[in-house]
């Protein structure tokens, strides 16, 4: 009867550790939030044709937009955020939410009409941007990704806008800028939202891991643990660090043996590094 009590809590203890603890996100900045003008910079500013606009989201409240829709063919209009603290992540994301016109439905289309924009950051220690600095083209500049939009808004078809979700990093200084380039894209820039991950407080298979992954380095202390009395102490469960957007968090492997009281638990100890596993865009460290 012992032996069939201990089979159930090893089963347990055995799926309790194989769920996954989903990560916490942290806001750095959100537009929708923002109740006066944003105040971005705009280049060229002799001729800007990014606007700053009223708008409203999809659940009817006002926000703070940009737009811009090129009447000319020289394809290179830029918008500047303020400087965004990153708070010790050495990764982060930019959620992007726009609309995009198709280019055959502008009653002005020209040749250097495009459907995508480009999304850049630069780091900075201190709040430096001017008007002119730093200089407006790729480089200094960290260019993300060319981003195309899933849905074109064409006359007389659904108003749908697009969501797209884009890792920055590495980084490394205090903060950092975000930039768009529209090359003769006719869109508008309805949110920014930039967030960063890290695990939760965890407890699993008597192992506890506090709330504090924020970093490449993922310092943990562990709770005390059982083991059998007439085994050997198995090695101590190691979690598994990944940051991807659709599974986040800690993964605790299950124990090295059922659960049973002992004379002598395991000790509190730290964790190695938690490491990048791939390179695909989604996975890395836990920040």
């Amino acid at each position: 009867m012992e032996h069939v009590q201990w089979t159930v809590i090893a089963a347990l203890l055995f799926v309790g550790a194989l769920r996954l603890s989903t990560a916490e996100e942290e806001v750095l900045m959100n537009t929708k939030l923002e109740t006066s003008d944003l105040k971005w910079t705009i280049y060229p500013q002799s001729d800007p044709e990014w606007e700053e606009v009223s708008g409203l989201d999809e659940e009817g409240n006002s926000v703070r937009t940009y737009q811009v829709c090129p009447t000319d063919s020289s394809g290179n209009h830029w918008l500047r955020s303020t400087l965004i603290q990153r708070r010790g992540a050495t990764q982060v994301y930019a959620e992007l939410r726009f609309t995009m016109m198709e280019c055959s439905s502008l009653p002005s289309h020209h040749r250097s009409c495009k459907e995508t924009f480009n999304l850049f950051y630069y780091q900075a220690d201190s709040d430096e941007a001017t008007p002119d600095h730093p200089s407006w083209m790729e480089n200094p500049y960290t260019k993300v990704d060319t981003v195309a939009a899933d849905f074109l808004l064409r006359k007389g078809g659904e108003r749908k806008s697009n969501v797209k979700t884009l890792r920055l990093g590495p980084l490394s200084k205090r903060g950092f800028y975000l930039a768009f380039q529209a090359q003769g894209a006719c869109m508008a820039l309805l949110s920014v939202r930039v967030f960063f991950k890290k695990c939760p407080a965890l407890t699993r298979a008597f192992s506890y891991f506090p709330r504090r992954c924020r970093t490449r380095w993922c310092s943990r202390r562990r709770a005390a643990a059982w083991s059998t009395p007439s085994s050997p102490a198995p090695s101590p469960p190691r979690p598994t660090c990944s940051a991807a957007r659709t599974a986040s968090g800690w993964t605790t492997p299950p124990p090295a043996a059922p659960a049973r009281p002992a004379t002598s638990p395991w000790t509190q100890t730290s964790l190695p590094r938690c490491s990048a596993r791939g390179g695909g865009r989604g996975a890395g460290v836990c920040l």
